[in-house]
This record gives C-alpha cells, sequence and structure tokens, in this order.
C-alpha cells in the first residue's frame, strides 16, 4: 500500500504499466492518509498519531493477544488500507493479525485482512471498502522476538477513484451477537435480577459453594470501561472471597482477556482497572468465602452509571474546580456548582472550536475528565480534546474522541496538571447544543 520511496500515485503508475495484478485495482487518486484519531488497548495510544517515528503506542507486555487499536479516518472513506510502522521498535510486530472496517464504530465490522505481521512495517492492501474505522487486532504473539506490540505510527490507505465495496447490515456468514454460551451448572441464577435497577432483587449462587461460577453481560455495543461494580444489597455479606474481570469485543470464548482480580467486600464490591473498550464482561468466582454464605448480586454497575460515576470513591477523589473560563459558552461556572441543576452550553449547534477551561487552583495528578450532559443527553459533541497545563501557557494533549450520550468519559496516562481545557473538533449534528451540567476531573 504505502512505498518508503515513493507517492501513491507514481507507484499506481508503475504497478499498472508493469501488468501486476497486486495493485491493479488502485487510480491515480489513490493516497495515504493520517488518522484523524486513535484509540484503543495500547498503552499511550496517542503517539501512534503523532506524526514521531521516535515515540510508541505499545501492549506495555508481551501476551498482547486480543489487544486492538481502533483508527477513525474521520469520515467515509474508501479504505484500501492500513500500514503499521514501527520505528526504531522494527522486531515489535506481532505475530499475526487482523483488519476490520466499519462505518461506526459499533459495527458491523466487516474483515478485510487476516495474516501474518513484518519487520518494520506491517501493511496490507485490499479492494476499496467504504468505511470509516478500521480496527486492527492481534491473533498471535511474535514467537521469534517475543516482545510487545509497539506501533510508532499508523497510516491509511485510501482510493476516491474506485468503487468500493460495502458493508452489509451484518455479514452474511455471522448468526445475531449473543452472549458467549457458557455452561448452565456454572451459572448464577436468576441473571436478568442483577441488571433490572431493582436492588431488592438478586442474581445469586443458591449455594456457598460457588467457584467457578460467572456471570455474562452484554453491553449493547462497545464503550470504553474501567469499572465494575457489584451491589450486594440487603445481601451485604454474600461477596465473593476472590473474583475476575475479563472482556471482550467479540461473543468468542478465546477473546475475553483478563482486566482485574481481586477481593470482594461487603456491600458493594469495585473492581477498577486500565480503561479498555469492549462490548462483553464476565464475572467469575475464583474462591468460596467458607461454608456459610453464597454470592448475590443485586445490581452490576459500570463506569458509564451516573450512581458509580458519582459515588463516594470518585467524590473521594475528584479534584475541586476552583474558576472556569470559556468561549462559546454561556453559564460557565454552572459545571462547577456542585448543583447538577444548571448548565453551561453554547447555546447553537454550530460551536466547534469552541472550549472550557477548568482551574484546579493548583498542580494535582488526574487521569480523568467526565461531562455530565444529563438530563439534556443528546447535547454532546460528535468530537473533542482535552489538553492540560501547569502554567496555562503551555498545553500538552492528553486524550482526543467521541462525546457519548448522558455522559462523555476521557482516561488517560496519569498526568500532573492545573489548569484543564476541553475543545469541541466536531459538532454532534445541526440540531443539537453542547452542554455540560456538571465536570468532574479526577485522579
Amino acid at each position: 500500500m504505502i512505498s518508503k520511496a515513493r507517492h501513491f500515485a507514481c507507484l499506481t503508475v508503475i504497478v499498472l504499466l508493469a501488468g501486476s495484478t497486486m495493485l491493479a485495482q488502485q487510480t491515480v487518486q489513490s493516497r495515504t492518509v493520517r488518522p484523524a484519531g486513535v484509540s484503543g488497548d495500547l498503552l499511550d495510544i496517542m503517539n501512534a498519531n503523532d506524526g514521531k517515528l521516535d515515540t510508541r503506542a505499545t501492549s506495555g507486555k508481551k501476551d498482547y493477544v486480543g489487544m486492538s487499536i481502533t483508527i477513525d479516518a474521520g469520515g467515509l472513506q474508501n479504505i484500501i488500507g492500513v500500514k503499521q510502522d514501527f520505528g526504531p521498535w522494527a522486531t515489535h510486530f506481532p505475530g499475526a493479525y487482523k483488519v476490520e472496517v466499519a462505518e461506526s464504530p459499533s459495527g458491523p465490522w466487516m474483515t478485510a485482512f487476516e495474516g501474518a505481521g513484518e519487520r518494520g512495517e506491517s501493511r496490507v492492501e485490499f479492494p476499496a471498502i467504504l468505511a470509516r474505522y478500521v480496527r486492527i487486532t492481534a491473533t498471535a504473539t511474535n514467537p521469534t522476538y517475543r516482545q510487545e506490540w509497539s506501533v510508532a505510527e499508523l497510516k491509511l490507505g485510501v482510493d476516491p477513484g474506485q468503487t468500493p465495496r460495502k458493508i452489509s447490515a451484518r455479514p452474511p456468514d455471522r448468526g445475531p451477537e449473543t452472549t458467549p454460551p457458557v455452561t448452565p451448572a456454572r451459572v448464577l441464577k436468576d441473571l436478568p435480577l442483577a441488571t433490572d435497577n431493582n436492588l431488592e432483587t438478586r442474581a445469586g449462587s443458591g449455594t456457598p459453594n460457588y467457584e467457578g461460577m460467572m456471570f455474562n453481560i452484554d453491553l449493547g455495543g462497545e464503550f470504553e470501561l474501567s469499572r465494575v461494580v457489584q451491589l450486594h444489597g440487603r445481601w451485604a455479606e454474600e461477596y465473593p472471597a476472590e473474583y475476575k474481570i475479563e472482556v471482550s469485543r467479540q461473543a468468542n470464548e478465546s477473546r475475553f482477556r483478563e482486566v482485574w482480580r481481586g477481593q470482594g467486600k461487603a456491600g458493594r464490591s469495585v473492581a477498577r482497572f486500565e480503561p479498555v473498550t469492549t462490548r462483553y464482561i464476565r464475572l467469575t468466582a475464583l474462591r468460596n468465602r467458607g461454608n456459610n454464605h453464597g454470592w448475590s448480586i443485586a445490581e452490576v454497575r459500570t463506569n458509564r452509571d451516573p450512581d458509580v460515576v458519582d459515588d463516594e470513591d470518585d467524590e473521594r477523589l475528584n479534584r475541586q474546580i476552583r474558576s472556569v473560563t470559556s468561549r462559546g459558552f454561556s453559564n460557565d461556572a454552572a459545571v462547577a456548582d456542585e448543583k447538577g441543576a444548571t448548565r453551561a452550553t453554547s447555546n447553537k449547534a454550530n460551536y466547534a472550536g469552541g472550549w472550557l477551561q477548568a482551574d484546579l487552583g493548583g498542580s494535582y495528578t488526574i487521569s480523568r475528565v467526565v461531562q455530565i450532559h444529563e438530563p439534556d443527553r443528546e447535547d454532546y459533541p460528535r468530537r473533542y480534546k482535552i489538553e492540560v497545563s501547569l502554567d496555562g501557557a503551555q498545553w500538552q494533549p492528553v486524550f482526543e474522541g467521541r462525546g457519548e450520550p448522558g455522559r462523555s468519559g476521557a482516561s488517560f496516562a496519569p498526568v500532573r496538571a492545573r489548569f484543564v481545557r476541553i475543545t469541541a473538533i466536531a459538532e454532534r449534528d445541526a440540531q443539537h447544543w453542547w452542554s455540560i451540567y456538571r465536570l468532574k476531573i479526577s485522579e
């Protein structure tokens, strides 16, 4: 797809003259483009799109199977390929990987390539597919070098001159998405009661011998997850001695990977982990507490639920906002009034470039920023970025991504900052404003 010495157009002409079939479908309009945004499981993911070959996004571990990167092309494009440039980390390529494309981050996803990685750079080309998002998933580790998976830079190949393939509503070779099947004897009883928004009902083991029992949750789409909470309700003492959390983007047993394990606690068991993008969650009990207590879950919550984001642990970690300034907002101080009944708002749907800046009054470590749009849950930016500063003059980008209904949560590597600025990159549509009822900045 991408030559180290030539532009797409030059390469196309040479190949066509030579009669090659590999790039025969490319036209003189084909070109290489930088992603509009990147996200995924790798640490320091923004380094894969900063234009620098001496920085990298990395898996942080040698067992990276199932980890993935999602590239946003910024709009529907005729996607014809993708390149991973490994820069100075030439041997940090995946043993094998697959490339999927989609029009929406929630899918459906169409597989465009599956194969081995290559030293120095892994690039793949395919006939044009009309898509916006490209997902690269590692399917095997590198048996030769046994190193991390590192990516210095990502590039996309597009070709407006081709007639693209379209992604069907659902790939023909797959049935409906369902939660992964598990053996009934190992599943908690009355599972729907753990997600019925009623603390007076419960899913339960029905026995104190529940080691190995599990509970699966389908979020209905892919979301960023960093916390799973079990509310044990009036069965406060029925918590597991030890349990683990696994996640997967696909309804496939082999795709689940562990993100947390630890002890349960009376009343409320909380699992916190590094942010991951997932659709499926699995809770598995690893150890019983004894012969007198079963395992009961009145409700399961995640960081996407208001009563988890606003729980006492988060309140303890939240940084107090001393003052607020903005461009393009009215009533900006409402985001820090702790009432949640008034809002800062753009007052118009054309707000790209507008920003809101919070002053924490001193230097603190932060790693998460949450915009609460409720009750105007649809008033969120389609895309936004977060920058931080110690002096209000030198700014460091720490996040870029999509807004979400109800609340837009951004997690990033811990950084010291006094000032936090949120800037809208793109409006959601021509009807909705940008509204923030409350802003939470935490460790």
